[in-house]
């Protein structure tokens, strides 16, 4: 493959209320992501419904999306030694599925980073909990993702990590199969959590900063209670 023909990215939707990640690729050609892809993935072509194992995912499914649709979401062009340097920071990333349009790695499921690391929202503050606080809107609406252990890296079963908990992703991965996304939150819940009442404050006037990628909200739909 030449560096100038795009790689695959998937764009895919979390509803978060009811916890269904998913992608429509045509009217036609749908996937539902089951435990971010962990237990595989429920095809939906031409009206039936597949099961499709993560190993058909990586071997073949991407192949077949990129061979049949690669003019709508680019092709797929995987690589295990490919090393790129980090966009901003001072290190480099393994990039095995792909580089996006933005020059970050992409991930099992062809999706950015900027979806990974939550860049629809701004980030406010991290709780004594651990739990992050974030905001959508300049403070107006606040939500958080919570801290806790739920996950399968290999540092659970460490005893050096016994009393270490990570912050739930913006989306379920495969190291975070079962992560809820974002939840409601406030003003008081941050007080609660040791949030600063100066930082409280700026929320409550609208002035927080704004998201990093506002764009990427439409692949969300956000929990209103």
């Amino acid at each position: 493959m030449t560096n100038n023909i795009p790689h695959l990215v998937l764009d895919w939707y979390f509803d978060v209320p009811n916890q269904k990640l998913s992608i429509d690729i045509t009217e036609n050609l749908s996937y539902i992501a089951l435990e971010g892809g962990r237990e595989g993935f429920t095809k939906i072509f031409n009206g039936e419904s597949i099961h499709i194992t993560l190993s058909a995912w990586e071997n073949s499914e991407k192949h077949w999306i990129s061979d049949n649709y690669s003019e709508l979401v680019g092709t797929f062009q995987p690589d295990g030694n490919r090393v790129i340097k980090h966009p901003t920071l001072d290190r480099d990333d393994n990039c095995p599925m792909g580089v996006g349009p933005d020059g970050y790695y992409l991930d099992h499921m062809q999706r950015r980073q900027c979806i990974l690391d939550g860049h629809d929202q701004a980030v406010i503050s991290r709780g004594d909990s651990g739990t992050v606080y974030t905001t959508v809107d300049n403070g107006k609406t606040i939500f958080k993702r919570e801290a806790h252990r739920n996950v399968v890296y290999p540092e659970v079963n460490d005893p050096a990590f016994d009393d270490f908990k990570w912050t739930d992703h913006s989306q379920p991965c495969l190291q975070q199969p079962w992560a809820e996304g974002v939840k409601l939150s406030s003003y008081i819940e941050m007080e609660e959590d040791g949030i600063s009442v100066g930082t409280i404050s700026k929320c409550e006037s609208v002035k927080w900063d704004d998201a990093p990628r506002p764009e990427l909200q439409e692949f969300y739909n956000y929990p209103t209670e």
